[in-house]
């Protein structure tokens, strides 16, 4: 074989080992994508809150929270958000829930306050219970004033759409008010401030580091705004539910 020729066939082997690398690097690039987007499509598929309400949501020392657990949190962080929503546009208050604050997403900024919130009180209620911590009689009817007050100040449609029954969020505020008790007694006890206890205070930080919490993966695929508020794909047709028992 000339020289040429072997010039030739040596350039060609190049050429095609770079096209044949080329087109390996493509096909693994591309099964990655198609890979990740299926994953991220399957993951981004939104759960219908009620139909889950027995799978677990997180694990608390060995402790299962299901999505029926959260119900309140979900409903009281609806509630809340729905407000600020409607302070920033009245007439398109989903606009608000799909925004970006700051970086962060309202939606799921909501999911995370909900959990966390769950989290937190059901370490320090069954810490209250080891201590020996309950609610007296004179707490037990401010429980009963505090939790119609709750109700009251529920939108019409989040009422009719609370995804548990009234025993269990009633449960789910009586347990609040114990780890509450308990959250009091442990800021005096160590000489700080109830907030520093909150699920966001930096005391409680601390102590969550002391114990062993997972949250499910499928947590994060709940809708909020969808749950009791009644959001479908359309606002339009859900915003006559959004008034509040005096009509405003």
């Amino acid at each position: 074989m000339t020289d040429k020729r072997k010039s030739r066939l040596a350039r060609f082997k190049a050429r095609t080992g770079k096209s044949l690398a080329a087109i390996l690097v493509a096909s693994g690039i591309t099964a990655l994508l198609v890979g990740g987007l299926y994953q991220g499509l399957t993951r981004s598929r939104d759960l219908i809150y009620k139909d889950h309400l027995d799978d677990t949501a997180a694990v608390v020392d060995g402790e299962k929270l299901t999505f029926r657990d959260l119900a309140f949190y979900v409903t009281y962080e609806e509630n809340q958000v729905q407000k600020s929503a409607l302070a920033y546009d009245p007439e398109k208050p989903w606009d608000y829930w799909d925004s970006n604050l700051g970086g962060k997403f309202v939606v799921s900024e909501a999911k995370r306050a909900s959990i966390n919130m769950a989290i937190h009180d059901r370490i320090l209620l069954r810490m209250a219970e080891d201590s020996g911590t309950a609610l007296t009689t004179e707490e037990k009817k401010q429980l009963e004033n505090r939790t119609t007050d709750f109700y009251e100040d529920l939108y019409d449609d989040q009422r009719e759409n609370l995804p548990v029954s009234y025993q269990t969020i009633n449960r789910t505020i009586s347990d609040i008010a114990i780890a509450e008790k308990y959250q009091r007694e442990l800021a005096e006890k160590n000489d700080d401030t109830f907030a520093s206890y909150s699920f966001d205070g930096k005391a409680y930080k601390r102590l969550r580091k002391k114990h062993d919490v997972k949250i499910s993966d499928s947590w994060w695929r709940i809708r909020m705004g969808r749950i009791t508020l009644g959001y479908g794909v359309a606002y339009s047709s859900s915003r006559k539910n959004l008034k509040r028992k005096t009509g405003k």
